[in-house]
């Protein structure tokens, strides 16, 4: 397996032959690992298309810095753009269906209207202003289109012969690269930690989870564990303390561990982007760590 800083490497020189362009707007409304998997959608999207990506962060909903971003935490690994126009203009074609559904319009079918119109009208601009930037036709957040997951996708200069889930992991191990302070703050929340050299691992949500599908409880958990016959020592990632104080509880004979903190009783993302930026940082610090000690279980 190519080294992810080696297959960067060949990334960038690939993307910088490709002379159409693309500039993607990520950490915009979202939970991070939402507005993750879209960044690769549009990326993947890209490659297929043969256009440049390029991408624009400042401001992102999951940044601790005034205009920061995905170099908060991350190396970079594209040429990133900073136009303020890309924070309004560059967005989604539409919100979900779920919130035109439960919008605060009397009619839904006039709720829809209005939500074609402003997508039309914010587009429109958007495009205009990118022209007036870039002095080129610019192809922008709302034009990307996801691929099935059976779409089979083959570009050699990045070993990438596959589906869908192929093509992902290919480009998340390439993208997912802690910069240095990071690295060494996450190094850090790992030796505080300290985890045995074997352990499981598993990641049990709660928080606004719910409003999308049925939560499973954390029996469900100690069950698998105790059928797979996984070590004693098992690392959780939640949001919620109260689950974890819950696997602690009923089976007492498990060393449980977790970067989760006793005050934290789930996860809300409206919430998360108005926290103060200090509070944002650590939250995403634990959180990255956390991704990072479930990679390795």
């Amino acid at each position: 397996m190519t080294h992810p800083r080696v297959l960067s490497d060949t990334y960038q020189r690939l993307n910088e032959y490709f002379t159409s362009i693309l500039i993607y707007h990520c950490g915009i409304d979202t939970g991070f690992f939402t507005e993750y998997t879209r960044m690769i959608d549009a990326m993947l999207y890209c490659l297929e298309h043969k256009l440049q990506f390029r991408l624009y962060s400042d401001h992102a909903n999951f940044a601790y810095t005034s205009q920061g971003g995905w170099t908060d935490y991350f190396l970079p690994f594209c040429p990133e753009v900073h136009e303020n126009f890309h924070q309004r203009f560059n967005r989604y074609s539409m919100p979900p269906w779920k919130v035109i559904l439960r919008g605060k319009h009397k009619e839904k079918k006039a709720g829809l209207i209005f939500w074609k119109l402003k997508a039309t009208v914010t587009h429109g601009l958007g495009r205009c202003l990118a022209w007036t930037i870039y002095k080129r036709k610019v192809r922008l957040t709302h034009h990307v289109r996801p691929f099935p997951p059976s779409h089979e996708f083959n570009i050699p200069e990045l070993g990438i012969h596959g589906d869908y889930l192929h093509a992902f992991n290919i480009l998340s191990d390439m993208v997912w690269q802690l910069n240095d302070e990071m690295k060494r703050e996450s190094s850090e929340l790992c030796r505080e930690l300290s985890m045995p050299s074997e352990y499981a691992g598993c990641q049990i949500r709660g928080g606004d989870k719910i409003t999308e599908t049925s939560l499973i409880p954390p029996s469900r958990y100690i069950d698998m564990l105790r059928k797979e016959n996984a070590p004693k020592d098992v690392f959780v990632l939640t949001d919620d303390y109260r689950l974890f104080g819950s696997l602690k509880s009923q089976a007492p004979d498990m060393q449980w561990h977790t970067l989760c903190m006793p005050e934290e009783t789930g996860y809300v993302n409206q919430a998360f982007s108005h926290v103060r930026n200090t509070q944002k940082r650590e939250q995403m610090a634990r959180f990255l760590t956390s991704v990072e000690l479930l990679s390795h279980s």
